[in-house]
């Protein structure tokens, strides 16, 4: 939102010129959900806070603190759950899970794909990460209930790691069912993890549609659970950091307002 933007005219009859900073915060104390506040935002002003730079997070921290309040607060950040295998696979299996308590915890809200630990249980990690990993080969497979994993002791990323398994092989291994998991377990002893094929994209939004490019994550835990959709909350206990929760959590929260300056024709 930097730049200048000149002639858009007010109702009032002048030009706005618009720079910097136009957000203003509005702190509302009664604990609503996360859809309950944006209804509200959006009714009584624009809509739940959206925070694009670091002088705007400091602006909602201070209106907050101001108020008193010291603990979470709703803003406009949501996020939508989609757990994908990199082949697509979206049939009978495709929901199979193996991720233990606590996982995924979305470390950082930065870990969008899964590695198997050698004991078998899933975990949700940066994908930026190294580790070997396991793919699968159609041309191995007996059939389509009997699949060959094929693994790779080069340490790659997610990303690294589905490209090589596409040149040579398939695709990364889809996991469906308890056999196919014992299958690359047994291969994976000797190592610690590998990566599978299992992902999803970040899918992180505002609720008035701005672009998320700004962020100020909470550098721990954001456990997803079975949520297909998490909200965010700026955490005034932990400096304002945001973190996703659940959407039903009952919360105060921060609405914004679009303020300009005016000037007559």
């Amino acid at each position: 939102m930097e730049g200048i933007f000149i002639g858009v005219l007010c109702l009032s009859g002048c030009l706005t010129f618009s720079t910097g900073l136009l957000h203003q915060y509005h702190f509302v104390s009664d604990a609503m959900t996360w859809t309950e506040a944006q209804s509200y935002c959006r009714e009584k002003y624009t809509d739940l806070a959206t925070i694009e730079n670091t002088e705007e997070m400091k602006k909602l921290k201070d209106k907050v603190s101001a108020a008193g309040h010291i603990s979470r607060v709703w803003i406009g950040l949501y996020s939508h759950i989609d757990w994908k295998w990199s082949d697509g696979f979206n049939h009978s299996g495709a929901k199979y899970w193996k991720l233990v308590d606590n996982q995924p915890n979305n470390y950082g809200a930065n870990e969008l794909c899964v590695i198997m630990k050698r004991n078998g249980n899933w975990h949700d990690i940066n994908c930026n990460k190294t580790f070997p990993f396991v793919c699968y080969n159609d041309l191995l497979a007996g059939t389509l209930e009997d699949p060959e994993f094929v693994r790779v002791y080069t340490r790659k990323t997610w990303s690294e790691a589905q490209r090589h398994c596409r040149e040579h092989y398939t695709d990364l291994a889809t996991v469906r069912n308890d056999a196919d998991r014992e299958k690359i377990q047994n291969l994976i002893t000797t190592l610690t993890s590998a990566w599978i094929g299992l992902y999803r994209d970040p899918q992180i939004y505002w609720s008035d549609g701005s672009n998320y490019s700004f962020r100020s994550w909470f550098q721990r835990e954001h456990l997803l659970d079975s949520m297909k959709v998490e909200c965010g909350v700026a955490d005034l206990d932990q400096g304002g950091e945001w973190r996703l929760v659940s959407c039903e959590e009952r919360n105060p929260f921060v609405c914004y307002s679009m303020h300009g300056w005016c000037f007559p024709e």
